[in-house]
């Protein structure tokens, strides 16, 4: 495994493990009132993420798969994005929830150049 799939592995793993973070800070934060919006888009957020970086990183062992990974790190990215800008117009989000879809869009990030980065390589072999 060169080292652009150890950081891809990486990255898919510390997307789940933020994708369960934002899911737990969206459950703790919503359970004070039941319709609160920008809870609910952090839960939906964690519900995405977690899922899906769990089968990134199952996909990342194998190098050809690199593009699959690249599609999903984009769907996580769009979604991560439309549930915070719906979070900060809908609803008034802690720094906590708004800290929460931060890190796991920038952990979306890290696997969409890392899985390009190998999408790359392999197209020049």
């Amino acid at each position: 495994m060169n080292k652009i799939m150890k950081n891809l592995k990486l990255a898919c793993i510390a997307c789940l493990f933020l994708g369960l973070a934002a899911l737990i800070v969206g459950v703790v934060s919503g359970i004070s009132t039941v319709f609160d919006t920008d809870a609910i888009a952090t839960v939906a957020c964690g519900l995405g993420s977690a899922p899906a970086g769990a089968q990134s990183s199952r996909l990342a062992n194998v190098p050809s798969n690199a593009a699959q990974v690249r599609a999903i790190s984009l769907v996580i990215l769009l979604g991560t994005t439309v549930f915070a800008v719906a979070a900060y117009m809908l609803g008034n989000p802690t720094p906590l929830q708004l800290g929460a879809f931060a890190l796991v869009w920038i952990a979306a990030l890290l696997m969409a150049i890392f899985s390009h980065q190998e999408v790359k390589q392999l197209e020049r072999v």
